[in-house]
């Protein structure tokens, strides 16, 4: 009888755990927001994060926003080849930017980049009991580490998100005229065809909030980092799996709220 209860106990056990999860994401965020009010108390702290987060992650957003540009031009022109004219190209691969492979691909780039740092390095406050130092000295843990942090990912996150739409776009256009036959003129019509700003809005209001999600879940598993440095490694890989996959589901939602 006790083996046949068994599977029920484990997934009683994980939805508990779950939805204290959830709880406690939800709490950090709130706890964070409190503190909003010292936003320019500290200001050199945001300006530090702001820099490590944004600034350190513009090469490797380059790279990959160039040729996410150039997939996207590429299948485009595959898809439309005999089809339409050659402007919608560069219409096609506006919209697809702008609206989803730019914001999605500049957060899960930043959720493996910025997300994992962040994780580690609370995990490893946590482990050394710096964070128990903060409050034996009277200091408020979520002004002094999560605001600022909170702060440049809400901050950062869009900002990069507008360069790799930027960057996406000059990929397109290189491609277009190295390999596709398509001039300048052309690529750059068919990017203003149907142009909405619906579209560039949209893909920045989904920026911001994926810049909360990995803030949150980033901070979230490093607070729950186990033990020593496999502790450690555990927390940052569960923040990036599990910044990604709420990355996806907010997509959609988001998707289907802001183009209902």
């Amino acid at each position: 009888m006790a083996f046949l209860l068994r599977p029920v106990y484990f997934a009683g056990k994980k939805a508990v755990e779950g939805i204290a999860g959830i709880g406690e994401v939800i709490m950090i965020l709130i706890y964070t927001l409190r503190t909003l009010p010292y936003t320019f108390k500290n200001f050199d702290l945001t300006i530090k994060q702001m820099i490590s987060v944004g600034v350190t992650s513009v090469p490797l957003l380059f790279v990959t926003s160039i040729f996410t540009g150039m997939v996207a031009t590429v299948q485009a022109e595959f898809q439309f080849r005999d089809l339409v004219a050659d402007k919608f190209v560069g219409t096609a691969a506006c919209k697809m930017i702008l609206i989803e492979l730019g914001p999605i691909l500049t957060a899960l780039v930043l959720a493996g980049r910025v997300g994992s740092a962040l994780a580690a390095e609370i995990g490893s406050m946590r482990e050394k009991e710096e964070l128990d130092a903060y409050t034996v000295l009277g200091l408020d843990p979520f002004r002094y580490l999560a605001l600022p942090r909170f702060l440049a990912f809400i901050v950062m996150v869009p900002s990069l998100t507008v360069i790799s739409n930027c960057l996406a776009l000059i990929g397109g256009w290189i491609v277009c005229v190295l390999a596709l036959d398509i001039t300048t003129y052309t690529y750059y019509t068919g990017m203003q065809y149907l142009f909405n700003f619906m579209d560039l809005f949209a893909g920045i209001i989904k920026a911001f909030v994926f810049g909360v999600i990995i803030f949150v879940l980033g901070y979230y598993h490093g607070l729950n980092a186990g033990a020593g440095a496999k502790g450690v490694g555990l927390a940052t890989m569960n923040v990036v799996v599990s910044s990604s996959v709420m990355i996806l589901i907010a997509d959609f939602f988001l998707a289907a709220l802001l183009f209902q």
